[in-house]
């Protein structure tokens, strides 16, 4: 018999794969490198099977107890989902995982990496997608209290563990250095570039844009932190403002915030403007950035968003598309001059943004051509892959 191949486990926690872009293209990544590939996730909307394999990726699904927004109920969604990960990664055999790779949110999958390090041969990759305590201080406007103290102890245990840190930008290399419990050989950076060999093209679908000239496009979870409401707030500014007769928003993406962001928009009298379509996937995403003539961003200026490479961004310039944004420190160093960037937070700035845009389109070409370009040149999947990559074969050459 030949050699068996070596066993890659990913845990995610807050999405399901397919959907999650950056994941499921380190899953095909380690597949097409000879690695047997096990990916657990929750069921989420559409992708509800407990057992599939998708293009020689084998998916295990647990059920989530709730969807939480509570801290009562986070506690209650995501110990439920650790019994779940560590019932499937005993099931799987902890002898036959060569390499464990957890993604936060959440910070405490350090529990099933300890587990597979003490009873297995594992070794953990960290994949650090949020500053999980940084995000608790946005939330919460305190930077105290015993949940962000759980949170800093629940991240410093990860990075602990963890024999290999991969960082989505360098601002999140710098604070896994500053911990101080990793070395800097060990932390690499690895950008959620869309994969441009892979990428569907779409067919522009004029119903998408509801009689509207200019179609607005964004794409994300809906969550508190999103700024979605500041993004309702600009479209009833841009209604006054050149260009602002003639648009509509599609807004592709689900969370816990969605109903009130449905109940905002109706209350903003913008039900005519604004198109809640929940996950959008495969062709019906494509569909929608061809279609799209402008990329909005809606997250905030603060420390948090600051430190955030957003995958909106480049999936945006993977399509060819100008952006309006917030100026955020990474999505700027990303993005560069595709995008125009509004100060201080304000719906009345990233309003005229936008009208800029619509009332541009040879201003609105250039942009989107100049972040391909940026795209192709900086941050292309095939680099940011053979990083990744990388970091999985110094792991089986220690060995």
């Amino acid at each position: 018999m030949g050699k068996k191949s070596p066993h890659a486990v990913i845990i995610i926690e807050n999405m399901t794969v397919p959907p999650d872009r950056r994941v499921w293209q380190q899953a095909c990544a380690l597949r097409d490198d000879g690695w047997r590939v096990s990916v657990i996730s929750p069921k989420l909307g559409a992708f509800q099977a407990p057992h599939e394999i998708i293009e020689g990726v084998e998916i295990y699904r647990h059920p989530l107890l709730i969807e939480a927004r509570t801290i009562a109920g986070y506690a209650l969604e995501y110990s439920g989902a650790l019994a779940c990960e560590l019932h499937r990664l005993v099931a799987l055999d902890l002898n036959d995982i060569d390499v464990l790779q957890i993604c936060n949110p959440p910070d405490f999958l350090f529990a099933p990496a300890l587990m597979a390090k003490k009873f297995g041969k594992a070794k953990v990759v960290f994949d650090h997608h949020d500053l999980t305590p940084e995000l608790l201080i946005e939330k919460t406007g305190s930077a105290k209290g015993p949940l962000l103290s759980f949170a800093r102890w629940a991240e410093k245990m990860t990075f602990k563990i963890a024999d290999r840190v991969i960082s989505t930008n360098s601002s999140f290399r710098d604070h896994a250095l500053s911990s101080g419990l990793i070395s800097q050989q060990d932390v690499n950076i690895v950008y959620s570039s869309p994969d441009l060999e892979r990428l569907r093209a779409g067919n522009q679908k004029s119903s998408l844009k509801k009689g509207a000239a200019h179609l607005l496009f964004w794409v994300g979870v809906i969550g508190s932190q999103d700024g979605l409401d500041i993004l309702l707030d600009a479209m009833a500014h841009l209604r006054t403002l050149p260009g602002g007769d003639d648009f509509h928003l599609l807004i592709a993406g689900d969370g816990p915030e969605r109903a009130v962001m449905e109940a905002r928009s109706r209350m903003l009298d913008l039900d005519d403007l604004v198109t809640f379509a929940g996950f959008l996937s495969g062709d019906d995403l494509a569909d929608a950035f061809a279609t799209a003539d402008i990329g909005v961003g809606s997250d905030p200026k603060n420390d948090f968003n600051d430190r955030l490479a957003m995958n909106k961004v480049l999936e945006y310039m993977a399509y060819n598309l100008p952006m309006a944004m917030f100026d955020l420190n990474e999505s700027r160093k990303i993005a560069g001059d595709s995008a125009f960037y509004a100060s201080n937070n304000d719906p009345a700035a990233l309003a005229a943004c936008i009208s800029n845009l619509i009332e541009s389109p040879a201003v609105r070409s250039a942009m989107g051509a100049r972040g391909r370009t940026r795209l192709e040149t900086s941050y292309s999947w095939e680099t940011q892959k053979q990083r990744y990559l990388d970091v999985y074969r110094s792991i089986i050459e220690a060995r």
